[in-house]
Order: structure tokens, then sequence, then C-alpha cells
């Protein structure tokens, strides 16, 4: 098994993107400690891989999941190769997920943006900068972590920022051009921190280097972190009981949907639709549906005689 492993990245790693390939990395070495040198590729059964699903992820639907389907891959590759008459995974079937519907709201965002730029010791983080103007680039623009990660400063012009979703690269080809706006600039001014290129990544490193998927997601986590005990100490000090919710379990690709549901708001479905780069109306209003809140005003009370 471990042989097989390696020879998947080795052969087939290269056709995803960096993020990509950064995360299968991490996966593959996972399951490369549970199927050691004592497993051979012919002898993995349905019942090994549910087992080692089960036993990681049973309550982490969406990561069982997502090894499900990067073995199932894998042993697809094992049967190109002859080393198998079938695919094991195929007959287990996938965790069932829950609809995602976090939305964040101004006031929690806000939060973490403040909480970005200064440590637990209440010092300016090194890439408190960077990390703000990332955050403020994915609501801006909508468009994914990886894809914001990738852009480079040959991207931008005098008329606007040029994205290619990762994405849409198989299925739809869609190119857009975010306009630069008044707003979008000043984000794009916050971002020339460190040893900025011409040509270089737009999110970067102190050194001038690409900011990792790895380290884009620890900066979000910690800044999260941050701003809820600071919310916490707040309330103690205002003798109030904190809200459970407020800024707990947000993730950075809920930027994305407070974007798209924000622009939803602001210019309408087919702006929205637009932004997030989607080939149909229907995937944008299931994607956003859910974080959607219908406001309507209350049935007035009767006046008595």
């Amino acid at each position: 098994m471990p042989a097989l492993i390696d020879s998947w990245l080795r052969t087939k790693l290269q056709k995803y993107s960096p993020k990509t390939q950064e995360e299968y990395r991490r996966m593959a070495t996972f399951i490369r400690s549970e199927f050691d040198e004592d497993w051979r590729v012919e002898d993995v059964e349905p019942k090994d891989v549910a087992r080692f699903l089960d036993k990681h992820f049973e309550s982490k639907p969406n990561a069982s999941n997502k090894y499900r389907a990067l073995m199932s891959v894998m042993f697809t590759f094992a049967v190109r190769k002859g080393l198998r008459n079938n695919n094991p995974v195929s007959e287990v079937a996938g965790a069932s997920e829950g609809k995602r519907d976090r939305y964040i709201s101004d006031e929690e965002l806000a939060a973490v943006r403040a909480a970005a730029m200064l440590g637990a010791d209440g010092k300016p983080t090194p890439s408190g900068r960077t990390i703000v103007a990332l955050i403020d680039l994915a609501y801006q623009t909508g468009q994914r972590i990886g894809d914001l990660l990738a852009l480079n400063w040959s991207d931008v012009t005098h008329e606007g920022i040029l994205f290619h979703p990762s994405k849409t690269v198989n299925s739809s080809g869609v190119r857009m051009l975010v306009e630069l706006t008044p707003d979008l600039q000043a984000t794009l001014e916050s971002a020339k921190s460190g040893k900025v290129k011409a040509i270089g990544p737009v999110i970067c490193t102190q050194s001038g280097g690409r900011f990792t998927y790895s380290g884009a997601q620890t900066a979000w986590k910690r800044a999260c972190q941050r701003a809820r005990k600071s919310y916490e100490v707040d309330c103690q000090k205002a003798g109030q009981e904190p809200d459970k919710r407020f800024l707990m379990g947000m993730h950075f690709h809920d930027i994305r949907a407070k974007a798209l549901t924000d622009k939803r708001r602001q210019d309408g479905e087919e702006a929205a639709q637009a932004l997030g780069g989607h080939t149909t109306a229907d995937m944008t209003a299931q994607y956003i549906k859910a974080r959607e809140v219908e406001r309507v005003s209350p049935v007035r009370m009767r006046q008595s005689t």
C-alpha cells in the first residue's frame, strides 16, 4: 500500500491545484500510517475501508467523504495498473453531510479582522496586514481562498483583477474581471507589505514568498480564537452572558458565502451569480439559500374597542 500511495503521488498529483496538492499529500500520509507495509494492495476489502473511515471520521462526515474520495481515486489507479480487479471503496457508502448554513455577520467579520492584526500578547502580528488583506479580498471579490493565494500582481490591471477560478477549469472555463473600485484598490494597497514583487503573489509572506493554504488557514483560525476570547472578556467585564454562537464555527470559506449572500441583497441574483462564477442561477441559489435570512414584519395587533 505505501508503494501504491507513493506511485500515485508521483504520477498523478501534479494535475491538481497547489492547494489540493498540499491537502492530498497530508491526507496520503495519514492513509499510509493506517495502511502500512503489512497491507498488500489486493488484500484491502470494503470492510477495511469502512473501518478506517469510521475509526477516524465517524463524527466528521465531511472529512470522511474527502478521504473516501481520495482512496477511491488511488484504488482506481491500482486497477489501471493491474494490481487488483476492483475498487473496494465503491462498495462503501459516503457519509451523510448536513448542509452548511453558517453566515458570518458584519460584526463578526470586523472582530476577526481586528484580531488578525494583534497577537495573543497584544502586539501587532508580522502578517496581520496581509491576512486582513486576504480576508477583505475574499469578501470583496467572492473568490475562493485557493484562487486568492494563487493571485499574482500580473493579474491586476488598471481595469481590475483577472480571475480564472480553479474549480471552473474543467466545467464552464469562466474567466472574470472584478472591476477595480476605490475600496478594492485600497485593499490591494494594504497587501503591499513585505518584499512585494511586480510579478509575485499579491498575498505574500514577509520574505515575498507565496502564502501556503495551511498557513493562511492557521492564521484565520487563530484570529477567530483571539476574537472570541476578547469577546468573552468584554462580556465578563460588562456582566453579560456570551452568545454561544458568536464568533464560533466559522470557516474561511464562509466569507465567500457571505459575499454572495450580501451581493444578492445589494444587487440581485444575477450579480451574485456573476461574482460567484456560477453557470446557472440555480447553483447560486443553492449555494446561498441556507444562509439567506428572510426579513419579514410581524402581524399587527388588533386595536381594542
